[in-house]
């Protein structure tokens, strides 16, 4: 699923050019990552990339992706409609095929361990379960939603809750109960059974998909805007979990790079070709190709030069920075940096 905004990107995030096909962390960009990830356990031929058809063109001239392999949406509707009607997409591909569900935006080390891992939840997949992978909490994270594992099963563990964004104080309880995992939003299930589960628990997507399909334009824009962990992952009752091998982050937002990318003796972080220079300055953050960049004295601030734009934040108010971008919309004359 390639189909974000990223708008907490901003401004090297924008509609025209969204984070998914920036380099952020490496020298490859978060889709090219996120396809050299699922070639460890699939072929090429069998990639697909979910997005409008607006950001098809931007990557297919960016990345090496047939044109026929993407799953187009009209319009952004959350998770759950793009994903039944890739499965409708899949099943007249394949009535025996199985889904992989990967988001362009996560970290993940080591390939090896990444592919180990969805193998085993493949293995669980094929028992007829809709199998997400948990990630061990290593803080008590508040910007994800939880998963508490249930009873064991061969392999992985059925899914006993799913558990909204909690506050800290909960948070750090679930780190030290140790049964409670963040939630990848990394999905394995067959493609027959999701599309069975969309029409028990969300018909109200699947229904007007299936019977539109493959012409789906017209009904698209009116299906209920949900993620697939509401509408379907909480009310089934085939759910299940394989815990993560490998190393996870959501690479969510600029705050992201200071746990994914690599810091100087006082915690600065600088990506890009940029050049940095750092007296008295701790724990900034520091994305530019361009001109050097010479701190002093600051701290823990986000410095983001996107060439036409340059971004600056304290790190504390970054969860603003919607609003921030909902003052620049509202000025005619500034719609070209947005």
């Amino acid at each position: 699923m390639a189909g974000g905004k990223g708008e907490r990107f901003w401004p090297r995030s924008t509609k025209a050019f969204p984070k998914q096909l920036h380099k952020i962390y490496s020298n490859k960009t978060l889709l090219q990552e996120t396809i050299d990830r699922a070639l460890t356990f699939t072929e090429a031929s069998r990639i697909y990339i979910g997005c409008s058809p607006e950001l098809k063109d931007a990557i297919r001239k960016t990345h090496d992706v047939p044109a026929g392999q993407f799953v187009l949406e009209p319009v952004g509707r959350n998770t759950a409609p793009i994903i039944a009607l890739a499965a409708l997409f899949f099943a007249e591909l394949d009535k025996d095929s199985m889904m992989v569900v990967l988001s362009a935006d996560h970290f993940i080390q080591t390939h090896a361990e990444f592919a180990s891992t969805i193998q085993a939840a493949m293995e669980l997949a094929l028992k007829d379960r809709l199998v997400t992978i948990g990630v061990r909490p290593v803080r008590p994270e508040t910007g994800y939603g939880y998963i508490k594992k249930g009873e064991p099963l061969s392999p992985g563990f059925a899914i006993e809750a799913f558990v909204e964004k909690p506050d800290r104080e909960r948070a750090t309880a679930y780190l030290a109960d140790g049964n409670y995992y963040w939630n990848s939003g990394i999905f394995i299930w067959k493609t027959a059974r999701i599309l069975s589960e969309f029409d028990e628990h969300a018909a109200s997507i699947s229904a007007p998909l299936r019977a539109h399909f493959p012409e789906i334009d017209p009904v698209f824009p009116e299906l209920p805007s949900l993620p697939v962990d509401i509408s379907i992952m909480e009310k089934s009752k085939r759910v299940a979990m394989v815990e993560a091998r490998f190393v996870w982050d959501d690479v969510g937002s600029w705050r992201a790079l200071r746990r994914v990318a690599p810091a100087d003796s006082e915690k600065n972080v600088s990506v890009g070709l940029t050049r940095v220079v750092a007296l008295s300055a701790t724990e900034n953050t520091v994305v530019s190709d361009r001109r050097l960049v010479a701190l002093l004295g600051t701290r823990g601030l986000v410095i983001v030069d996107s060439g036409e734009t340059l971004f600056v934040a304290a790190e504390e108010h970054l969860d603003s920075i919607k609003d921030l971008l909902g003052r620049l919309r509202e000025n005619p004359s500034l719609q070209d940096c947005l």
